[in-house]
């Protein structure tokens, strides 16, 4: 009878602690993937982040319903603090996407629906230069609108020409 007990006690730590790492892995899980609507440019953006890996995947589709496969469209990037890449669109033509990489974290392309382009964050069919307080600032011309994906993957914002200020979008799964 002691023996039951003890191994009990002993089993118990080791239950709790396997318990919480499947909880840590569900929770990693659910929230690694979202998903969000774009109706200005009649697209669905889903960041796929797999879980434990150094990249992660945008992938772009027309229709809510899609995954992961190389059947879909998607940009591959590493996950950094320094991960920061534009998707600009015209909102009059919806199946083509140009990337914007600043720092050069976009790592490949997988082009079926659309046309994806890598560009250039001085490119002046895209942008205008400003000089703000002595520094180049180049600012969408319209009609474009961008897409921003930052932070680890973590956050997607909005700009379009009329706007001085990104916006963050929420997800809708």
């Amino acid at each position: 009878m002691k023996k039951k007990r003890m191994m009990l006690f002993l089993l118990l730590p080791l239950l709790c602690f396997a318990a919480f790492i499947a909880y840590c892995f569900v929770s990693a899980m659910a929230v690694s993937n979202k998903e969000y609507c774009l109706p200005q440019i009649k697209t669905y953006l889903k960041v796929y982040k797999p879980t434990f890996k150094e990249y992660g995947y945008i992938l772009f589709s027309k229709d809510s319903i899609f995954q992961f496969s190389d059947k879909v469209d998607f940009v591959k990037i590493n996950k950094s603090e320094t991960s920061w890449v534009s998707f600009v669109f015209n909102p009059l033509e919806h199946n083509k996407i140009f990337v914007v990489d600043r720092f050069d974290n976009a790592i490949k392309i997988n082009q079926v629906n659309y046309i994806i382009e890598k560009i250039n964050r001085e490119d002046t069919t895209f942008f205008e230069e400003h000089i703000v307080a002595g520094t180049h600032t180049y600012l969408l011309k319209p009609p474009y609108i961008s897409i921003s994906v930052e932070g680890y993957l973590q956050s997607v914002f909005f700009t379009d020409y009329h706007e001085e200020y990104s916006a963050k979008i929420k997800p809708i799964k």
